[in-house]
Formats: C-alpha cells, structure tokens, sequence
C-alpha cells in the first residue's frame, strides 16, 4: 500500500530571479593590428599560458565612443591571441604595452 503526500512537500525548489547586468560585446583589435610596444586600451588575457594584451578596437569614424550605461559592466571578449573567450569588467580596463611572444626561430 503506498502512502499519499501532499504536493506541498515535494520540496521543489523557489527559483528567485536574478538580475544581473547585461553581457557587453566589444570589438577587438587583432593582434595584426598591433604594433610592438605600442600602448593600447585594453584587458590582460586571464588564460595564464597566454596572458597578452586585448585591446579595444577604435570605433569606426563618426560614431559614438564606446561607453557602457554602467561602469561594472561585464564585457565578453576572445583573445586575439589563444582564442579564449572570456568575461571582463568593464571598470578593470587600463592601458598596456603591447609585448607580444617571441616565437622560436
């Protein structure tokens, strides 16, 4: 004989909604575009083996600069570099040199 619950103890979880702030796509400059011990705008890559510069693309001419509604705003970027995809705060930003990898000759 099997014994009736009541629905209510279940114990199915609340879901509570989160808000959390919008994800910002940014374009990237390749690392084609940049120049040895150039100083660029831009985020270290958090992948440890790459760990190289990823700079912001200058907008196109005539358009608004890029400046997100909010200051900690999260920014999905891919380095140029190893081709991971990460994200970055916006706040965090600040100005490197570009040191590129020697590669082996």
């Amino acid at each position: 004989m099997a014994i009736k619950r009541p629905s209510k103890s279940r114990g199915t979880p609340v879901r509570k909604t989160v808000t959390s702030t919008p994800v910002r796509h940014v374009d990237v400059r390749s690392r084609h575009q940049m120049v040895a011990e150039e100083t660029y705008t831009g985020w270290l890559c958090k992948n440890r083996t790459c760990g190289l510069l990823i700079a912001i693309a200058p907008p196109p001419p005539g358009s608004k600069p890029v400046v997100p509604e909010h200051e900690d705003q999260l920014t999905a970027l891919k380095c140029p570099h190893c081709g991971d995809e990460d994200l970055y705060r916006w706040s965090t930003r600040a100005e490197h040199k570009y040191v590129p990898k020697s590669t082996p000759t």
